[in-house]
């Protein structure tokens, strides 16, 4: 009746909300209350499940069991003369669930559910014997930040492409102009992974009559949940970056090798800025051109005097990356970045050192098989596979190939899990085959 049950999720504002409590009563006026409103939670989030008694009487002295419908074993938290009973715990739940003293001694037997799961969603019980017990439903939600793939010139105005991975449920994805009016868009490309979460994309041509500030907007209705990323389409926009090649060639160690990245159609780039960085240095930076120069202030102490760029080539848009005497660390994505024309391209660099294949792959559920292949379909023995379960119940694995003069120039690393497969193809120069048993770096990760 007057209850108010503060549902914030952990690092997303939300609102107060009332929450409708329910009672039932089994013994005289003792009635256990809890929400007849489902609680919503993302992956991730630290949540508590409401359940009290109607009286602050304590309730340390008495049997508290919170189980889960269809769990086996079913008990996420059990209270029994004065302590936890840890042995009759789920060990899904381990060190994941509690329930505070202070308020039992209150009549407050709410649960504390730390670091919520996928796998948490379902019906809960809280039951006292004796007393009575209320049932609830916990909604888990996962969200990610939409991100805009693609900006191409189209016939008509500038083609986009808007994903977003990691959402559950499954949710919608809407294009928006800058006064907020739907625009009409290509159908939603939904795909949903071993892990359950769902991944969609869609592609949305702004017209010239259309406003210059589009959203892609990505909504769940169940758990109350939007992520939305913005662009401003100028005369600019029509321009796109490319860099000729689709897949990534591995390169030498010592060797000096040039990462592509040019303006389609050709323009005048020299007074345009130009960065090249990797999202997974400190500094990030690996080149930056500015004001018709270099601007190596920032750059990461890694590539200091090995990279370079031409002016001569950015006078017709070639922001190509020269790199001098490559690394086994130099090896990993650079991003390619003109903000004056808001384009960026992903550029992957592969170093190796003749000898082995290592092929890694992440967010898998359930444990799955790893295969190499050579170009004709047959399966090449290889070393035993690494196999790591990490909190999100999700597996990460690798595998090593050794290289040997006898295998085909095309390689497969391919990863499976029952009718559900991934894989990636490499091309190996005759130059990296080895009969030798010297182990390298490569590395060809995949998810």
């Amino acid at each position: 009746q007057g209850i108010v049950f503060n549902n914030s999720l952990s690092g997303v504002p939300t609102k107060m909300t009332s929450v409708k409590l329910v009672a039932k009563q089994l013994n005289g006026t003792i009635q256990v209350i809890g929400s007849s409103h489902p609680i919503v939670a993302l992956v991730g989030d630290d949540i508590i499940l409401p359940c009290y008694l109607n009286s602050s009487i304590s309730a340390s002295d008495k049997t508290v069991e919170w189980t889960k419908y269809k769990l086996d074993p079913r008990f996420v938290y059990v209270w029994r003369d004065g302590g936890e009973l840890e042995s009759k715990k789920n060990p899904s739940y381990k060190g994941r669930t509690t329930v505070s003293l202070h308020k039992l001694k209150h009549g407050d037997i709410s649960l504390n559910l730390s670091k919520v799961r996928l796998s948490d969603r379902g019906r809960y019980r809280c039951f006292l014997p004796d007393m009575g017990e209320t049932l609830m439903e916990l909604i888990v939600g996962a969200v990610s930040l939409p991100v805009i793939l693609r900006v191409q010139k189209a016939k008509t105005g500038v083609a986009l492409q808007c994903e977003s991975a990691g959402w559950y449920p499954e949710p919608e994805l809407l294009w928006l102009d800058g006064e907020g009016n739907l625009l009409s868009a290509g159908p939603t490309e939904t795909l949903r992974g071993p892990d359950d979460l769902y991944t969609v994309s869609s592609r949305v041509t702004v017209e010239k009559r259309h406003s210059n500030n589009i959203t892609c907007r990505v909504q769940q209705r169940n758990t109350n949940q939007t992520r939305e990323t913005h662009i401003h389409i100028s005369g600019k926009n029509m321009m796109k970056l490319r860099s000729h090649s689709e897949h990534a060639h591995p390169y030498s160690v010592t060797q000096d090798i040039t990462l592509l990245c040019s303006v389609d159609p050709p323009m005048n780039a020299v007074d345009e800025m130009v960065e090249w960085s990797r999202s997974d240095l400190n500094p990030r930076f690996v080149h930056v051109w500015r004001s018709g120069e270099d601007h190596l202030i920032g750059q990461n102490p890694s590539y200091k005097n090995r990279t370079s760029v031409s002016i001569e080539k950015l006078k017709t848009g070639d922001a190509s990356l020269k790199l001098t005497k490559v690394r086994l660390s130099d090896e990993g994505t650079y991003r390619c970045f003109i903000p004056g024309l808001s384009a960026d391209l992903s550029v992957e660099l592969v170093v190796v050192s003749p000898g082995v294949l290592e092929c890694k792959s992440k967010g898998w559920y359930p444990e799955p098989d790893v295969f190499w292949l050579e170009s004709e379909g047959k399966i090449i023995p290889a070393g035993s596979k690494e196999m790591f379960r990490g909190p999100d119940d999700l597996y990460a694995l690798s595998s090593r190939l050794t290289l040997e003069k006898g295998h085909s120039k095309n390689i497969t690393c391919r990863i499976q899990q029952n009718k559900q497969h991934r894989e990636v193809k490499i091309h190996v120069p005759v130059r990296f085959q080895s009969s030798s048993q010297h182990r390298n770096s490569f590395s060809e990760s995949h998810k």
